[in-house]
């Protein structure tokens, strides 16, 4: 099942899969290092939606992103149980929500590449730590607003949000990715 963002008719929004718009959808998020994954807690038994703050390891050019996380974690049991998650990003000169589909990836090749220092500050045992996995995120639709400046952000953003000035630039782009 394809997650897709969704905005009322009285939201005006431009939808796209045009290659260009998955690069620039690419481009915005690759602008921003800490995301806030949004995941069904699993523990709860009522279908409470829980955010962790997560550090994005790789943007990939396809709109998949890696993240590196414990596999013994809530959030790596989150996913287990329902890997539906939104991924959020933002910035002073945009705002990114990616939905997807994430899976636990068990592969210590993958994890070594992955490691970086930070990793070390917030993860134990090193990238040889069996416990230390990777959760790809793959993303079927991304919508952003903005991107160039935090001042066109801005402006875009009231337009939208006020009716006033010209709607049809407004408003968010959706990029259904590949």
């Amino acid at each position: 099942m394809t997650e897709q963002h969704d905005s009322s008719p009285s939201d005006p929004a431009t939808v796209t899969s045009d290659p260009d718009a998955v690069a620039k959808a690419h481009e915005v998020m690759s602008t921003m290092d800490i995301a806030m994954l949004t995941t069904l807690d699993s523990s709860s038994g009522e279908g409470r939606l829980t955010s962790r703050p997560l550090t994005t390891q790789v943007h990939e050019e396809d709109g998949d992103v890696l993240f590196l996380v414990r596999s013994s974690s809530a959030v790596a049991d989150d996913v287990r149980a329902n890997p539906h998650v939104n991924v959020a990003y933002s910035s002073m000169k945009a705002w990114v929500s990616l939905a997807g589909t994430a899976q636990v990836v068990e592969d210590r090749d993958l994890v070594e590449s992955l490691w970086t220092t930070g990793a070390d500050a917030f993860m134990e045992g090193g990238p040889e730590n069996e416990d230390n996995v990777v959760l790809k995120v793959s993303g079927d639709t991304v919508m952003y607003w903005g991107g160039e400046s935090l001042v066109g952000t801005a402006i875009d953003t009231l337009k939208t949000v006020t009716g006033r000035g010209d709607q049809k630039d407004a408003g968010p782009t959706v990029v259904e990715l590949p």
